[in-house]
């Protein structure tokens, strides 16, 4: 029995086994760090890069503003906000890269000033005794401070402009007509498509 244990314990056996563990291993490791690297080879650099888009309409007096013209697009050749854009001459889905920026900024670098008083473009509407000055988020009046709100993802805003005694069913279609697209250029509506390419550099990669 003990002339067995020694023979089972033959130095060239414990070489031999030594070797086949030690390649196992080996391979195992290279492996594991090959899956690994594949892993950081694929990933999608962009997956956790800030990217809100949201849907909005401007209406001054019953006329929709207009804001597809060239002058307030972003494109490769003219940035107007660093974070924030309008491309591909789309007026009704803005795009925003980074925390913290305000509906208000975003029109602010587009020559649109916002308050919760006044808007101001080519000419400057306040409310007053006869009119008044309305924001609109998901079909909701937001009653905060306009100048500050934020928006989340797939929001659809209204900002209106109008008398006091505008007919509901006005405001109803005003808010039904604001488009629901953001959510192609989220991804979270894969079921009703794609979101058209981007050509306005490499800010606009989802």
């Amino acid at each position: 029995m003990l002339k067995n244990t020694k023979q089972l314990c033959n130095p060239a056996t414990a070489f031999i086994a030594g070797v086949v563990f030690g390649v196992l291993g080996g391979l195992l490791i290279i492996n594991y760090a090959f899956e690994e690297d594949s892993q950081y080879l694929t990933a999608d650099p962009y997956d956790t890069e800030y990217h809100v888009h949201a849907d909005f309409h401007i209406v001054i007096n019953d006329t929709l503003v207009n804001l597809d013209d060239d002058m307030f697009q972003t494109t490769s050749e003219q940035t107007l906000h660093p974070d924030a854009h309008l491309h591909d001459n789309n007026s009704d889905v803005k795009h925003i890269h980074a925390e913290e920026i305000t509906f208000a900024e975003f029109l602010g670098s587009l020559s649109i000033q916002l308050t919760n008083d006044c808007i101001t473009l080519d000419n400057k509407y306040c409310a007053d005794e006869a009119n008044q000055l309305t924001m609109y988020v998901n079909d909701e009046v937001y009653v905060s401070d306009i100048s500050s709100y934020i928006p989340d993802d797939n929001d659809r805003i209204l900002v209106h402009f109008g008398a006091n005694d505008t007919d509901l069913e006005v405001i109803q279609s005003l808010l039904d007509a604001v488009p629901d697209d953001s959510c192609y250029y989220s991804g979270t509506c894969p079921e009703r498509g794609i979101a058209p390419d981007e050509s306005c550099g490499l800010t606009c990669k989802l």
